[in-house]
């Protein structure tokens, strides 16, 4: 079973008592029953179990538990056959959080996009770019006793909780080669965040609220997977407690808006408190002391169709993550650099060059203005990833 102390309250330490916000008051009340309120305030599309403190759980105040599993009348549910894969939709970069009643504001898990299709007995898990990730996460594709239905598209992350029940992406990476999972009885947990397909029906066309009330009426309990919870309204407290807890961001999402396959669009949007970018690997150079066998990585992002050298990453390297790096690399050996324009003389002085087919994701202090990253950190390799889909990631204004 998942520790208690995993569900302990995000937003429980946000900040001073003459500093709550509106709803960490109502919460600190004690309301003990939840009533109805106006729709401008945009309660009804919450989570009933709270798992992130006071600001959450007074978020989700004004719901009605009744219509949980109901469709929306005034949307229609268009008929399909099977379940299958679907695109994701996809979240815009944008540089600050905000307060907004027709938003709903989730947790940005540091870990693994992937969809998983039920269809009878048989459960299929997909990466964002439709490769099959059963193979890493097995857990999940025994028929899945956590949904009560017979068919079903879920979208969610895959994470790997700490000691201290937070999201962990080293843990994560270790995890998905091997270590540590015949001891950990809760290797993965599957933070399920939206319905994509339900009883051979799309409810793509349901506004987001909906989707995630039919999500939480077919959940079961089950130690693997949690509805990843939501706050309505409040994003800027909710950014400022996930910062507190040191996490990697937010996510906004319009409470209105269909699910949008395959696009990215304005009505998710990300909000990150770390700076952090998707990198295809085009390179490396050994280093010295401890580090001889690997000191940093040369990587690039695309551009019209280019691979453009983006700098370095030189620093996240550990004992383990290196040893995996080199095996990762090694098949992938080439004379010539992979990039569009060779890095300056400097950068590339001893590289052994790669094929660009291996995306790895680092943190980073920002960008130069000539497009290199600055102090970068590795964090991992990412799975299954198409290189041509990484791009330079620009919050909009």
């Amino acid at each position: 079973m998942v520790d208690r102390r995993h569900a302990r309250g995000l937003c429980g330490d946000a900040g001073p008592s003459d500093r709550r916000s509106r709803a960490e008051d109502r919460a600190a009340r004690g309301q003990a029953e939840a009533q109805p309120e106006p729709k401008s305030r945009g309660r009804r599309g919450c989570d009933r179990r709270p798992r992130l403190g006071r600001v959450a759980r007074a978020g989700c105040r004004g719901g009605d538990a009744s219509r949980e599993g109901s469709v929306g009348a005034s949307h229609s549910i268009e008929q399909v056959t099977k379940p299958g894969f679907i695109p994701p939709m996809l979240a815009t970069l944008v540089g600050a959080p905000f307060d907004d009643p027709d938003w709903l504001f989730e947790v940005k898990w540091d870990g693994f996009r992937v969809e998983v299709v039920v269809d009878g007995d048989t459960v299929r898990l997909w990466t964002r770019g439709e490769q099959d990730a059963s193979r890493y996460f097995g857990p999940f594709v025994d028929p899945p006793t956590w949904l009560a239905a017979r068919q079903a598209v879920v979208d969610g992350e895959v994470i790997a909780l700490d000691e201290r029940g937070e999201p962990d992406f080293a843990l994560l990476q270790a995890r998905i080669k091997g270590r540590g999972v015949a001891a950990e009885p809760t290797p993965f947990v599957y933070e399920a965040f939206d319905l994509l397909h339900l009883e051979g029906r799309s409810v793509l066309g349901e506004p987001l609220e909906q989707r995630r009330r039919l999500l939480a009426s077919i959940l079961q309990p089950d130690p693997r997977v949690r509805l990843s919870e939501s706050i309505a309204e409040e994003g800027v407290a909710f950014f400022e407690a996930a910062k507190a807890r040191g996490l990697e961001g937010i996510m906004a999402k319009d409470r209105r808006a269909p699910y949008l396959p395959g696009k990215r669009t304005d009505r998710w949007q990300k909000i990150k408190i770390r700076p952090e970018q998707e990198l295809v690997l085009g390179g490396w150079v050994k280093g010295t002391g401890k580090a001889v066998d690997l000191g940093a990585l040369l990587v690039g992002v695309y551009e019209d169709g280019l691979l453009r050298y983006a700098g370095k990453v030189g620093a996240g390297f550990t004992t383990d993550n290196r040893a995996e790096l080199l095996a990762a690399i090694a098949p992938l050996a080439n004379e010539a650099p992979p990039f569009a324009i060779p890095p300056p003389r400097a950068a590339a002085r001893d590289a052994q060059w790669l094929r660009p087919e291996l995306v790895v994701r680092a943190e980073f202090a920002g960008w130069t203005g000539d497009g290199i990253v600055r102090q970068a950190a590795y964090k991992g390799i990412e799975i299954e990833k198409d290189p041509r889909q990484v791009i330079r990631e620009r919050p909009k204004s």
